[in-house]
């Protein structure tokens, strides 16, 4: 894996618009990284969060997108961050330390273990951690290695612990392994309704309907 303290410098972003947005002055947020999520994805997460106030929130993989979430979110919900990277949860906590004011976030670190024959997946004897009634989960891991259709167990192991209208939000759905996972869910979970995040680039958002 690229060392997670360099990669993100990877990418020049300024993340103007997003700054803006979350009324953080400029340098607040690195500026950039090839393995955080585009400003469009993170500004349609912004609305989202706006629209909906959600108390719960569950975001699958550490880094920008976590300060972002917990800054839109300050003083109405928390985050639980599901991360198996030592180092990448480090500068999350690096990250969220920077931005001032946030909402609550709870780390729970999870080793990649096996899951089936053909993917790994977060260590299941730890997702006792992760409350119910999640308002919102932000799907962005495991990495990409980590087998045919990484993204689809999160499916059987937390869509259960959804509220009743909450939403689960699938970034770089555009993907090969990403749009199999998405057809799987769509089989395994018909009350699902699947459509694109509404200026979130290709990320796509499943609601309940």
């Amino acid at each position: 894996m690229q060392d997670a303290r360099t990669s993100v410098t990877a990418t020049a972003r300024d993340h103007r618009p997003l700054l803006d947005r979350l009324d953080l002055a400029s340098g607040s947020l690195p500026a950039g990284g090839n393995w955080y999520p585009e400003d469009n994805v993170l500004e349609a997460l912004t609305d989202l969060i706006e629209a909906c106030l959600p108390k719960r929130v569950l975001a699958l993989n550490g880094g920008l997108a976590i300060a972002v979430l917990a800054r839109a979110m300050r003083g109405h919900g928390e985050i639980w961050l599901l991360e198996h990277d030592p180092q990448v949860i480090d500068v999350t906590r690096d990250l969220i330390s920077q931005i001032g004011e946030h909402a609550p976030v709870h780390v729970v670190e999870a080793e990649l273990q096996d899951y089936d024959k053909h993917h790994l997946w977060y260590d299941r004897w730890v997702l006792h951690r992760v409350p119910n009634d999640l308002d919102l989960i932000f799907i962005d891991g495991p990495p990409h290695f980590c087998g045919r259709t990484p993204r689809w167990p999160a499916g059987r192991e937390l869509f259960h612990k959804l509220a009743p209208t909450g939403r689960v939000v699938l970034d770089k759905a555009k993907r090969v392994k990403e749009k199999k996972a998405l057809s799987r869910w769509a089989e395994e979970f018909p009350n699902l309704t699947q459509s694109k995040l509404k200026r979130g680039g290709g990320a796509v958002v499943l609601t309940a309907g």
